[in-house]
């Protein structure tokens, strides 16, 4: 299984390119924060404060959408692997990334992930969204 590779590929009738990713660890979403920035100063005696706001506004941006969720990644993404070494379930996500990226996913158990995986690679080929016997379809994510 190849986490940054995919397990195969497959085109469907109407041209659509699909990739399809097995991995038994669910990497944890990217969560930016809120980077409104401080509230306009006004001190007195100075008419523009933009000097003073705009470092400020500049460090939370930094700080809210780049630092704080780069470190959450960092301390979930440890314990994202330790949970999925130790569970039988296996992910398997069939990717499409253009013109939209649209990602299918389906759940299954280490013993039937090749029969899984060759039922939906058909299913793809024909441009259907098959639900094989046991696996779990969860959905579709449009990005």
């Amino acid at each position: 299984m190849g986490l940054f590779r995919p397990a195969r590929t497959v085109t469907g009738p109407s041209g659509d390119y699909w990739e399809l990713y097995v991995s038994k660890t669910a990497l944890p979403a990217w969560k930016p924060g809120d980077s409104s920035g401080p509230e306009p100063w006004e001190g007195p005696g100075i008419g523009s404060s933009a000097l003073i706001e705009l470092p400020l506004m500049v460090f939370s941006f930094l700080w809210s959408c780049v630092l704080l969720p780069l470190l959450r990644f960092a301390v979930v993404l440890p314990v994202s692997f330790a949970k999925g070494r130790r569970s039988r379930a296996v992910r398997i996500e069939a990717v499409n990334p253009f013109p939209r990226r649209e990602v299918f996913l389906w759940t299954t158990t280490d013993g039937q992930v090749e029969r899984v995986l060759d039922e939906i690679v058909s299913g793809l080929a024909e441009g259907k969204v098959v639900r094989p016997i046991g696996a779990v379809y969860s959905g579709r994510e449009a990005g």
